[in-house]
């Protein structure tokens, strides 16, 4: 697997910025610290997490628990509602738009990010293309393997459908942060 480019990674931050999201960049022996530390500095005291072999394996429950966070890895939809955090890992990454693809016939990872507050996408570096069309090629190839779920995830959640006024967080998160995980 190879590392995303810095350019690839400027494009993919600018145009998540542009849409009130926020990227970070680490590796996977520091991403637990990397989102602790964001919780910390966010004031962020409790999360629900997704928790994949993945996110395991990089100690991400454990790293927030150490920093005092509280972490729930169970019973999502009864936690979703009243914690602030959630973290999921991404499956795809889209660097023209900016945006986080999930991919899942689970609903934990789905429902972390859409209930979250404050939502934190984990995203290995190596499944970011650069452009819409490389990653509906991608979807393509999966034939019938494609899951039941394909979600796009570009910054906080926006409407204007209630009386054409933009509204953020009305069907999914206040605030999206993308953290892009640099492969080993």
């Amino acid at each position: 697997m190879s590392n995303i480019t810095d350019e690839k990674y400027e494009r993919f931050k600018t145009n998540l910025e542009a849409v009130n999201g926020t990227c970070e960049r680490t590796c996977k022996a520091e991403l637990g610290k990397k989102i602790a530390d964001l919780f910390v500095a966010q004031g962020l005291k409790d999360v629900c997490v997704n928790e994949t072999p993945f996110l395991k394996e990089a100690g991400v429950v454990d790293a927030l628990k150490a920093a005092g966070v509280e972490v729930f890895t169970d019973h999502i939809r009864l936690h979703g509602e009243t914690v602030k955090g959630g973290i999921s890992e991404m499956h795809g990454g889209i660097a023209e738009l900016g945006t986080m693809m999930q991919f899942s016939d689970a609903i934990n990872g789905r429902l972390v990010a859409i209930m979250s507050e404050d939502f934190f996408g984990v995203l290995p570096a190596s499944l970011i293309v650069d452009t819409y069309d490389e990653m509906f090629d991608r979807i393509d190839a999966l034939g019938k393997d494609i899951p039941g779920y394909v979600g796009f995830i570009t910054g906080p959640s926006r409407t204007a459908d209630i009386e054409c006024v933009g509204t953020v967080g009305v069907h999914g998160p206040l605030r999206a942060t993308c953290i892009i995980v640099e492969d080993a």
